[in-house]
């Protein structure tokens, strides 16, 4: 009896820890999300000078992100995250308006990724 307490004790703080990992991920991919868009709409105005200084703030959130998500998610996932966001500085400060939109192009398909790809349904299992 006590054998079986123990496995469905463990079992369920398995599925909390999962649920709640799945949650918090796909919350902060959301936060992402909406500032990378905001970042877009600027500098889709050509206002470079705004786009930065919104891009610091993505960047920001982005830092306090990046230093929960390693203990929840693949590592490459992060580097390749790490990479765009580099890139889309770069395009920012060059005003290379068309790398810049195919950068943030790429940055969004990563952050919406990780959370599908997290997620716990028959296609992930099997």
């Amino acid at each position: 009896m006590r054998i079986l307490i123990a496995t469905l004790v463990l079992f369920a703080a398995l599925v909390g820890f999962g649920t709640f990992s799945y949650y918090y991920i796909e919350h902060t991919a959301n936060e992402l999300l909406a500032k990378v868009k905001i970042v877009e709409q600027i500098g889709n105005k050509e206002d470079w000078l705004q786009a930065e200084k919104e891009f610091s703030t993505l960047h920001e959130a982005w830092n306090v992100a990046s230093s929960k998500w390693p203990a929840l998610i693949d590592h490459q996932e992060l580097d390749n995250i790490n990479v765009s966001l580099a890139k889309v500085r770069e395009y920012i400060k060059a005003k290379d308006m068309p790398g810049f939109r195919s950068e943030l192009a790429e940055l969004k398909l990563l952050l919406k990724h990780i959370p599908e790809k997290e997620a716990v349904n028959l296609k992930n299992i099997f």
